[in-house]
This record gives structure tokens, C-alpha cells and sequence, in this order.
């Protein structure tokens, strides 16, 4: 690590820092109107001991290569890592199992179609798996079927994308201590089939590698914007974009500053109220401008699999896909299972590198669930999108757009196992059904809650005060 890029750590570090106070300017807001629920309890008790193990792992160890007898590298994390993963997940089944039993028996449940259809969706994985003589029902699927259960009876709205904010801030600000503590820990060497981005580096943050912290932070930037409140919130969406183009991803960087750019002008509101003083009207006019980009993006990550060869050169990526292409015919309808493609590896099939998932969303979830899979991955952005109609539509294209830009080089969302990301597809499944936009009276106020802002009495100036005593004589 050089001269520069040990500045360019601390500087990230001091960012990071600087960030605690925006940070508690929005919590501050957020209890005043009394945003936090259970729901954003769940969602961020979701993210966090899902990514607990990995994190531990790399503060403690920092990012040694380990070798097996024959000087290959081990892929895999050490039994202690493994031993806290299978703890954080039981931990997470029981509040799951909590939370279910404590919505129904307040009454206050309400099923949500958006995390049904994405329960059938895993469902469909993991029984795909059984047919192609894989386990059926993992651990992990048990736990992403767990907290997509909780999602269908959890409150939609502001306190699911205040639970998911918390999330990504919290491990943000925690690789920030991590760089100034040890700046060798947060980075990943730059390659020549891995080159570095703008910054000159490859931030990784406490994840265990660039490419999981970009999405992490690419995901999160719309449910920040949306979740907290107060111009603040702004400030902290630019932090993370500016982390997003520090992990040195190209893509990271082109999708972070697409989506602020979203953001900036679209303005979008939750259901209640408003997002501050410059919140414009919705209208058919956005719908008409973001619609075609939305589904311009789609049939990109769609079609990119299959007519890689005409665009241009995506190495290792376009292998894999010809590789996943070729098999599909074997089961079209039903697909080969959520562990099939991470199965390869062990068979020799594929470098480790690429086992995680086929670096698409959208061949990764043919893959793994066929034609039905496809058509159930379809109805869910579409209903996503369109559940709340034009009014609600921007807060959807919103947290919708990363998501799909991501998923033409990069499987954002894992239906197979609950990982690192599940919290933000929880977060995404419980986008309100509908929205208004802030009125010129509401203008002040950033952000919607169910709880208006404070009430506040009206101070009496200092002669009205006066003349009152002058009376009493």
C-alpha cells in the first residue's frame, strides 16, 4: 500500500467519523416522530446478524490468503466464523418466530402480497434443489423463508427503510474505524484483471470483499434517502455513494450516482406526507420519463447472458453465462435449484471466484427456478412497482432502480439463501402501497411518518406579554 492510497483510507476514515453527526441529527428526528418500530427492529436486527460472522472474521484476521498442502488457495472461513454464523441465524429464526407470533396476536397483521410471492420464489428454489438431489431446505433457507414471513405481516413504509438505513450506515461507519485502526484491513489489492477505480483502491470496508461492500452500499443509498429525515439525510446519501465509487467498482460508481441522481429529481415521498421544502407534485410526466429507463435496465440484465458475444467483451462473466445457458434446456420449467450453481465448485466445475452466483440476476434466477422462477421474479418488480399506482411509483422506481442496474453484471438478491443483502429485499418488499406528495403547508418537514411533526405552542412576543400584565393592574 503506497503513500497515496494510505491518505486516501484516512481520509475515508475521517469521513466516516464526520458522519456520526448527520448520523444523530436523523436518529434525533426519528425519535422525535417516533419512526422506529418492531418492524425496523426486525429489518435491522435482519442486516445485522446476517453480516455479523463475515465481519468478525475480517476485524479480527484482517484478510489472509489460506492454502491448502497443494499451495491452492481455501475458500471458506475458518470453523469459529462458521460456529458464530450458525448462532446469529438461530438467533435470527427465533425473533423472526417472535415477531410472526407477536403480529398476529396484536392484531395488527396485515399479509402483504409482495413478500408471499417472494416466498414462493424461494420456496421454488429450494425445492428444486430436493428434485436435482441437493438439500432441501438448508439451514439458510429456512432463515431467508423465516424473515420473509416476518416481511408479510411487518408494517410497510418508513420504518422498514429506517431499519434497512440504520444497516448500512452502522457497517459503514464501522469500516471508517476499521481503516483508521488498521488501513490495511479495509483494502484488496488492485489486479490486472481487477484494476483500481477512481480513487485509486479497492475499499472493502469490514466486508470480505469490494464487491459485496458496493452493493451493500448501492442498495442501501434509497432507503437512507427515504428513511431518515431532514436535510441531513441528503449529506448521508452522498456519503455513500462517494464509499460506493471508493471500492473502485465501475459499476458501484455508475450505479450510485445514477440513483442520487434518481433521487435529486424525483423527490421522493413516502405515504403521509413530505420530503422537505422543494418536494414538487408527482405526475403522469415522471412515470413517462423513469417507466422506459426502468425497463430499458431490465431487459439489458435480461438479455446480456444471451447476446454477450455482440456487446463486447465480459470475461469470466461471459463463460459462466454460456456455461448456465447451455444446461438450461435440462430443466426449463423448474430450474436446478438455489444451491445448484454454488454446488459446481465443489465438483471442480468452476473457480471459486465465481461460485457465489452467475453475476446476473436475471440468468441466475432462471438458473436456479426455470421459466416459473422467471415469471415469479417478473410479477414481484411489477407489482412492486405498480402497487401504489402513479402516486407511489417514484418511491418504488426509487429503491427499484439499483436493484435492477446492479442486476446486469451482479445477483443483488439471493432467493436461495439468506446472506449479506436479504435485509434490503426485505426492505424492498415492504415499499407503501400508496403516496402523496408534500403540500406547500407540509413543505418544512422532511420525510413521512404516521406521526405528524411535533406540535408545537406558538410563542407570544414579548409586548403581547406585556400588555396582558398592564391589563391584569
Amino acid at each position: 500500500m503506497n503513500q497515496d492510497q494510505v491518505r486516501t483510507v484516512v481520509l475515508l476514515g475521517i469521513l466516516s467519523l464526520l458522519s456520526l453527526i448527520p448520523i444523530a441529527v436523523t436518529l434525533r428526528r426519528a425519535r422525535a416522530h417516533r419512526d422506529w418500530d418492531l418492524t425496523a427492529t426486525m429489518v435491522f436486527l435482519a442486516g445485522v446478524l446476517a453480516n455479523i460472522p463475515t465481519s468478525a472474521y475480517v476485524v479480527r484476521e484482517g484478510r489472509p490468503e489460506r492454502l491448502d498442502p497443494l499451495g491452492e488457495v481455501v475458500i471458506g472461513f475458518p470453523s469459529w466464523v462458521n460456529r458464530i454464523g450458525v448462532a446469529t441465524n438461530g438467533v435470527l429464526l427465533l425473533l423472526c418466530a417472535v415477531f410472526v407470533v407477536h403480529q398476529v396476536l396484536s392484531s395488527r397483521a396485515a399479509l402483504h402480497f409482495a413478500p408471499l410471492l417472494a416466498m414462493a420464489l424461494a420456496t421454488l428454489f429450494a425445492v428444486s434443489d430436493g428434485l436435482h438431489a441437493q438439500q432441501f431446505l438448508a439451514p439458510r433457507q429456512v432463515v431467508l423463508l423465516a424473515v420473509l414471513l416476518a416481511a408479510a405481516v411487518a408494517r410497510p413504509g418508513r420504518s422498514a427503510f429506517l431499519g434497512a438505513a440504520a444497516v448500512v450506515l452502522l457497517f459503514s461507519v464501522l469500516g471508517g474505524v476499521e481503516a483508521l485502526v488498521e488501513p490495511m484491513s479495509v483494502l484488496r489489492e488492485c489486479r490486472a484483471d481487477n484494476p483500481c477505480g477512481l480513487l485509486g483502491i479497492h475499499y472493502a470496508g469490514i466486508f470480505t470483499n469490494e464487491n459485496i461492500l458496493s452493493l451493500f452500499l448501492t442498495l442501501g443509498i434509497p432507503f437512507v434517502w427515504l428513511g431518515l429525515r431532514g436535510r441531513a439525510r441528503v449529506f448521508l446519501a452522498f456519503y455513500l455513494a462517494v464509499l460506493a465509487v471508493a471500492t473502485g467498482s465501475t459499476l458501484a460508481a455508475v450505479t450510485a450516482v445514477a440513483t442520487m441522481t434518481l433521487l435529486v429529481l424525483l423527490r421522493p415521498a413516502l405515504p403521509d406526507g413530505t420530503v422537505g421544502s422543494s418536494a414538487r407534485s408527482s405526475s403522469p410526466g415522471q412515470v413517462l420519463m423513469v417507466a422506459p429507463i426502468l425497463a430499458g435496465t431490465a431487459v439489458l440484465g435480461f438479455a446480456l447472458p444471451f447476446l454477450h458475444s455482440s456487446i463486447g467483451d465480459f470475461g469470466d462473466r461471459a463463460v459462466i453465462w454460456d456455461m448456465a445457458r447451455g444446461e438450461l434446456g435440462h430443466s426449463p420449467f423448474t430450474g436446478f435449484g438455489g444451491n445448484a450453481w454454488s454446488g459446481k465448485y465443489r465438483f471442480g466445475e468452476i473457480p471459486a471466484a465465481l461460485s457465489p452466483s452467475l453475476h446476473n440476476q436475471w440468468i441466475d434466477v432462471q438458473y436456479a427456478g426455470g421459466l416459473a422462477g422467471l415469471v415469479l421474479f417478473v410479477l414481484l418488480l411489477t407489482h412492486l412497482l405498480l402497487k401504489g399506482r402513479t402516486a407511489a411509483f417514484p418511491v418504488a422506481a426509487c429503491v427499484l432502480f439499483p436493484v435492477l442496474l446492479t442486476s446486469v453484471l451482479e445477483r443483488p438478491w439471493s432467493f436461495g439463501i439468506s446472506n449479506a443483502l436479504s435485509f434490503s429485499l426485505v426492505a424492498a418488499l415492504l415499499i407503501p402501497g400508496t403516496a402523496r406528495r408534500a403540500t406547500a403547508a407540509a413543505a418544512p418537514v422532511s420525510g413521512s411518518s404516521p406521526v405528524g411533526a411535533p406540535a408545537r405552542t406558538p410563542r407570544r412576543s414579548l409586548a403581547a406579554t406585556a400588555a396582558d400584565r398592564s391589563d391584569r393592574r
